[in-house]
């Protein structure tokens, strides 16, 4: 189809996001799951496989441990004891996913390649050597719960038995490229033989679109694409989009498919231009994606949804060739989880660690990446916190001046009568990792005098210069910990949060488009993302629909 371009007198407008828009619609996928304690997933038009990836990443730790394990501390009475006793870890906090079962579905066996590599479980890695004397960057993160991880080829008319009463299903930006028979099978398959708990839709939003013009431009300023159907002259994102909706459009679909398959139904949008609008239309036009939350009512009997879904199929006649299974994956536990060792043992090996690493404050979940010590926990991060708290020799620091710290991520192990960096850490064997800058040097002067200091400004850090040592949120941690130095204290924070990065609910970012281009019988042709930049520069893209939300179409593609 041809492409109508923006005519010599009139241009579109420059339309960003940040985070990209995938992204958002990423994140807004994983809030619901987070919030919802979902287990089993199916995403529906899963393309490459971005959200399967995620999803397939380990939780870094279990969920709190029965009473049998850890039983419970008795508030004390005394006025005295400022701080109560630990609660559940992060339980005020974002909650972890655990995940637990995982499917994929979509036609392209292209893209489903990529689908199965992402839900493929990693090789295992050997466990670190005990006392090398110094920090690795990063360790990985365990597996302490089983995931079954699977990716199937086939259309969405035809039925799965094994997807009936899933708990969520996901379908994102997927329903605007179905084909008219397909997309009537769309409702009865997934809200009536499937009737899962939850179903996550997000499709883009066609009154968003006035947001690329200025009001009194003419249809010829507009990039995209006729409508293929010809049933309207609206200029689409997508040269396979068979339609894109209005807000009212959206609505009212939403509204009927609730009520028809008995759910209840909350709709927004996301996705805010960084610019403000110069003529004022923001909040008229809202988000460049509309976005919905389907939840199963329980005053209608699952038996009758999947009953009048089968039925309704059944009067559309499609395609019945069954989905293959290309690829059927068990992710192991490790040979440790839910095999603690004694309390004292734990503390014992905390202390040994900050002493081989010379600290005498670290944040608990920089100490909880370190292999040997998780393990020794048997994934449960309660007995981390129990084990120092209970220790002579450790003490828990959860509170700065007698105010607890809400955020249990703050948390940081204090080793008793330690002091920071107490003894030189060069060596003979002259380790020049920058974890080892002895604090006695200064720029310019001793046998590192070939260091320019003001290499530092404006450098990213990834290479291990001196700016990965610098923090904006540096200030924050002086109250926590006012005896370690202020490059001592930026170090184990960003050695801390890139481990922290690995927990599964983070690593949403993960590169990748939502969708590819794939065979049109059955879900269409998938949206791609262009320019999957991540946390980019928010100015990368060119024009006004190339990459944020993958709707232009995938000449630009980098895959």
């Amino acid at each position: 189809m041809d492409m109508i371009h923006e005519s010599d007198n009139a241009q579109e407008l420059n339309v960003k996001f940040y985070p990209e828009l995938f992204l958002q619609r990423r994140i807004w996928i994983l809030d619901i799951l987070r919030r919802e304690n979902i287990t089993r997933v199916l995403d529906v038009g899963c393309g490459e496989g971005q959200i399967l990836g995620v999803l397939c990443q380990p939780a870094p730790w279990l969920t709190p441990p029965p009473s049998s394990i850890l039983p419970p501390i008795k508030p004390s009475t005394s006025p005295d004891d400022i701080v109560p006793p630990s609660p559940i870890y992060n339980d005020d906090e974002v909650p972890t996913l655990h995940i637990r079962e995982v499917h994929g579905l979509d036609i392209s066996a292209e893209d489903l390649t990529f689908a199965v590599a992402a839900i493929t479980p990693p090789q295992e890695e050997d466990e670190p050597a005990e006392g090398l004397g110094f920090r690795p960057f990063y360790r990985g993160v365990q597996r302490w719960e089983e995931l079954l991880a699977k990716v199937w080829k086939g259309g969405l008319e035809v039925i799965n038995e094994e997807f009936i009463d899933i708990e969520c299903i996901v379908s994102t930006e997927v329903i605007e490229h179905l084909p008219e028979p397909i997309f009537s099978a769309f409702t009865p398959m997934l809200l009536g033989v499937y009737h899962p708990k939850f179903l996550l839709v997000t499709t883009p939003s066609y009154t968003f679109n006035a947001r690329f013009t200025p009001p009194d431009a003419p249809r010829s300023a507009r990039k995209g694409y006729p409508d293929p159907t010809g049933r309207t002259d609206r200029i689409f994102r997508h040269d396979d989009h068979k339609f894109e909706w209005t807000r009212d459009e959206f609505e009212t679909w939403c509204n009927e498919t609730a009520k028809e398959w008995g759910y209840d139904v909350e709709w927004s949008s996301i996705g805010r231009p960084l610019e403000y609008d110069p003529w004022g239309r923001d909040e008229e036009l809202q988000g460049a994606s509309f976005v919905a939350t389907f939840r199963r009512r329980n005053d209608v009997d699952n038996e009758e949804r999947e009953k009048k879904g089968r039925a309704k199929l059944g009067d559309l006649a499609l395609n019945q060739e069954p989905h293959e299974a290309l690829a059927i994956y068990n992710h192991v536990t490790s040979s440790v989880a839910k095999k603690p060792k004694p309390l004292s043992d734990i503390a014992a090996l905390v202390k040994g660690k900050m002493e081989e690493f010379r600290e005498a404050f670290m944040r608990v979940e920089e100490m909880w990446f370190e292999p040997s010590i998780s393990r020794a926990c048997g994934g449960w991060i309660e007995l981390l916190v129990r084990a120092v708290e209970e220790s002579s020799d450790l003490n828990m620091k959860r509170d700065v001046d007698g105010v607890v710290m809400k955020q249990s991520s703050m948390w940081s192990i204090e080793l008793i009568g330690a002091v920071a960096f107490p003894t030189n850490p060069w060596t003979d064997t002259a380790n020049t990792s920058v974890d080892y800058i002895p604090l006695d040097w200064t720029p310019g002067e001793g046998p590192h005098d070939s260091w320019d200091d003001s290499d530092a400004e404006g450098s990213t850090g990834i290479e291990g210069d001196v700016s990965a040592f610098t923090s904006d949120n540096d200030a924050d941690e002086e109250s926590d910990n006012e005896t370690t130095t202020g490059i001592e204290r930026s170090a184990w924070k960003e050695l801390s949060d890139i481990q922290a990065k690995t927990r599964s609910q983070n690593n949403w970012a993960s590169s990748g488009s939502d969708w590819a281009a794939s065979d049109t019988s059955g879900w269409g042709e998938h949206d791609r993302d262009d320019t999957d930049i991540g946390w980019g520069n928010p100015a990368a893209s060119s024009s006004s629909t190339a990459g944020w939300d993958g709707d232009e179409s995938g000449d630009t593609t980098s895959y």
